[in-house]
């Protein structure tokens, strides 16, 4: 593994504390690798931007980088890489408000994440789906329960201090409040040991067990280190929930105008930041606090507030949604063009056989196995008879049709490959087959073509084929050597009266 793809994981594990300082590590390191020719590390530091544009909430480019980083994983087959853009893409589909795509890309998150992959990023990938798993299911228990076990044999107190975040709140969600408390205080202890302060997310988490727990004073010094600006904090939108939060600490206080002021804040932060689904939020605590002192006409202005950011928070998810949907559709249709010139690439255009590329492909490949190969070329006899004594349209239905009679040859047998080496040339490969074995295939398939009914083709001009065929066995391990063998052999077969089949000395 080099040394640019350990420097953008180092990157990526450091996400939960430095995400806001990636930025031009990653611009540099994707820069890097391009000019290395990485192209794979090099889509991996493009994904820490797209997480940062995430954060920033601009989605438009957050979403042009994942579908970059999931073509690269598809063309270059890396399911690490792969597995990194399903995880930013579920940070994706949440901030647009499609909880069930969300979900979706989390789980493949995990799932296609290779175990050859560090344990600690497979923990960060479990920590992403935990923000979106039901916590009315099994799941999410076990979720957590397996990155605090990643985190302890790991020795890791930044992973254990996430997964115990989430956890805490899944316990005050769920009303256990002594659990959740006890939980903060680990979480105090994870960020002593591991030497990093709690974050903004945190002291938000702590802030609010304590305030469900009728812990006034001690939730307004917690959410207060939450507002300093020398905490942590990786997300645009954590300051107006920790603002939010002071808020409701405020007025559980008694202290009304402090609270308002922190609630004046939080909208002027949402605002500057464009987070319209925490304006709603503002606004609803607004409405909520002044109905219940019997203000009913600020409770009114509050409400008519809420109602508008919620109705241009829906606008803008749906917009989101479309732009993901556009996104995904050209992707895939860019997709299925490559695939398709690929096909055409690859596809001897008269036959529909694959052509010389394919079986070039297809050797190279196979030669890698552990098994024997061994390659023929098929060679029609007297094909320019018939182009000059009838057509090349009647040549043409000849190969044609010798195209039918190998594909359908090669059918159902395991291990053997037909395709067009060009002219009146067609090559047979067999992959696993002892030479004997390909000696009596490639016979059966001399004598299939003689007997063949060739009257439609040939204007009643006999048709056979005459074939060389080489093992890698005994006549090397590339494609050039069995091809210059085979060669050879197909040479010595006209050479000796054509309609025949001549293999290495050993099995004629």
């Amino acid at each position: 593994m080099g040394p640019l793809l350990e420097q953008v994981r180092a990157l990526e594990r450091a996400r939960g504390h430095d995400l806001p300082h990636q930025g031009d590590p990653a611009h540099d390191l994707a820069l890097r690798a391009e000019a290395a020719g990485d192209r794979v590390t090099a889509a991996r530091a493009r994904l820490v931007h797209a997480d940062l544009a995430c954060s920033a909430g601009d989605l438009d480019t957050a979403s042009a980088l994942v579908q970059d980083a999931v073509r690269v994983a598809e063309e270059c087959g890396d399911d690490e890489l792969a597995a990194r853009a399903h995880y930013v893409s579920a940070i994706l589909h949440l901030q647009a408000g499609d909880a069930a795509e969300s979900r979706w890309h989390a789980v493949r998150s995990v799932e296609v994440l290779p175990p050859s992959s560090p344990a600690w990023l497979r923990a960060e990938h479990l920590l992403g789906a935990s923000v979106v798993l039901d916590r009315s299911t099994d799941s999410l228990e076990s979720v957590l329960t397996e990155v605090l076990e990643i985190a302890a044999a790991e020795d890791d107190p930044r992973l254990e201090l996430y997964a115990l975040n989430n956890l805490t709140w899944e316990r005050a969600e769920d009303g256990r409040l002594e659990e959740a408390l006890r939980l903060a205080e680990r979480m105090r202890r994870a960020a002593a040991r591991g030497q990093r302060p709690l974050r903004s997310a945190d002291l938000d988490t702590v802030a609010t067990v304590q305030l469900r727990s009728g812990r006034l004073e001690e939730a307004w010094t917690t959410i207060s280190q939450a507002l300093d600006p020398s905490t942590p904090d990786i997300g645009a939108d954590h300051q107006v929930i920790a603002r939010l939060t002071a808020f409701r600490v405020l007025i559980g206080l008694g202290r009304a105008t402090e609270a308002l002021e922190q609630l004046e804040l939080a909208r002027r932060l949402g605002t500057e930041r464009r987070l319209p689904g925490l304006l709603s939020e503002v606004e609803e605590a607004e409405a909520t606090y002044r109905a219940a002192t019997g203000d009913w006409e600020g409770a009114y202005r509050a409400h008519v507030r809420f109602h508008a950011e919620h109705v241009r928070l829906q606008a803008r998810q749906n917009a989101a949604r479309a732009l993901l949907a556009q996104a995904q559709f050209e992707a895939s249709a860019a997709r299925r063009d490559r695939d398709r010139f690929r096909t055409l690439a690859f596809t001897d255009s008269l036959t529909g056989l694959p052509n010389r590329r394919a079986v070039e492909e297809h050797v190279r490949d196979v030669l890698q196995g552990p098994g024997p190969v061994a390659l023929a070329i098929v060679d029609l006899d007297h094909f320019k008879r018939i182009n000059d004594e009838r057509s090349h349209d009647a040549g043409d239905a000849v190969l044609r049709e010798l195209g039918v009679l190998l594909t359908a040859y090669v059918t159902g047998a395991p291990g053997k490959f037909v395709a067009r080496l060009g002219g009146e040339e067609f090559v047979v490969v067999w992959e696993g087959w002892t030479a004997v074995a390909v000696g009596l295939s490639a016979e059966a398939l001399r004598a299939g073509v003689a007997a063949h009914d060739w009257t439609a083709c040939a204007g009643g001009l006999p048709v056979t084929v005459s074939a060389g065929f080489a093992v890698s066995d005994e006549d090397g391990a590339s494609w050039p050597d069995l091809l210059r063998c085979a060669d050879a052999r197909l040479y010595e077969a006209k050479r000796g009266g054509r309609d025949r089949v001549v293999g290495p000395a050993a099995v004629r």
